[in-house]
């Protein structure tokens, strides 16, 4: 009877370790292929090496910023106004795949560049955020990014898949 105890205990505790590790695993970015990017005239997606972000702005730093701006016009010139994300990673990774944490901290940030139009600031909550480095000068980027107003209700929903190049 002792020994049927040890051996259904012994047992129990590989099954629950087993399953610990499986569930522990990270999404692998295989998932992330180029089919269904987005068509976007109007954008641009670019990344910039030895940079960081700095509230709002993009200034000199040991990371990789990526910015993603979609004009509200075709016509676009130096001060056509745009919606943007842009995100920062550490230098050297290949790969990153953002958590809701990192989603709502100084790491992306939400920007609407129109001096003029009186809009309401939107601010990231949540959703995905993922990325594979191509080559030396792409990257394929993807996200769905939850941006809600200052009372905290989701207004709107920032959503591509494109390859961003180097600056």
């Amino acid at each position: 009877m002792k020994r049927e105890r040890s051996f259904f205990t012994t047992i129990s505790v590989l099954f629950v370790c087993t399953v610990l590790i499986l569930s522990c695993e990270k999404e692998k970015l295989t998932s992330l292929t180029p089919d269904n990017l987005t068509e976007c005239p109007t954008c641009e997606t670019h990344f910039r090496e030895s940079s960081r972000l700095e509230a709002l702005r993009v200034v000199d730093g040991k990371n990789i910023v990526f910015q993603y701006k979609k004009y509200w016009s075709a016509n676009h010139t130096d001060g056509t106004p745009y919606t943007g994300l842009f995100f920062e990673i550490p230098k050297g990774q290949t790969f990153f795949n953002f958590n809701k944490n990192t989603i709502t901290s100084e790491k992306v940030v939400h920007i609407t560049m129109c001096p003029y139009c009186n809009t309401i600031p939107l601010k990231p909550i949540g959703g995905k955020l993922k990325g594979e480095q191509i080559d030396s000068k792409r990257w394929l980027v993807e996200a769905a990014v939850a941006l809600a107003g200052p009372d905290g209700r989701i207004l709107d929903t920032l959503s591509f898949k494109h390859y961003f190049t180097r600056d």
